[in-house]
């Protein structure tokens, strides 16, 4: 199955779980893909989330980021991006825009059966824990156990 047959696959499970707030894209510029989304966490807050679809995927894992807000502050106001590559908060470096990072998969754990609806799926995890974080100042990995 080549890229173009597996994101028409991804983007039928996308439909078939609910998750219809996400649409995978063509970028003609580029002539790669990628996914994009807004969704609202249960306390009604908005946020866009962007993934690039990496040339070798599904064997590369995708990284993924909150497009929107940006900057994403935390706590207090700090902003997410300066806890950098954190275990505590399941970020990694920030995105091409200064975007956060978050980590939804250990890159040696990734294989080529987990499909994007998984990725996002942690990725709204991550919002829900993000959110108890800007409560509570507590870590995000108090609220999400170590991403696979």
């Amino acid at each position: 199955m080549d890229l173009r047959e597996r994101l028409i696959l991804e983007q039928q499970i996308l439909q078939r779980d609910g998750l219809t707030q996400f649409q995978i894209y063509s970028n003609a510029a580029s002539g790669g893909y990628y996914v994009w989304g807004e969704c609202h966490t249960n306390s009604g807050n908005a946020y866009t989330l962007w993934s690039p679809i990496p040339l070798h995927y599904p064997y590369d894992c995708p990284p993924l980021y909150i497009w929107k807000p940006n900057p994403l502050r935390g706590y207090g106001g700090k902003s997410i991006n300066s806890y950098g590559l954190s275990h505590q908060m399941h970020t990694l470096n920030s995105g091409p825009s200064g975007e956060v990072q978050i980590c939804h998969w250990r890159s040696e754990r990734w294989h080529s059966g987990i499909t994007l609806n998984k990725v996002l799926i942690k990725a709204l995890i991550w919002l829900e824990a993000y959110e108890q974080h800007l409560t509570t100042g507590k870590p995000i990995n108090e609220f999400v156990r170590t991403m696979q």
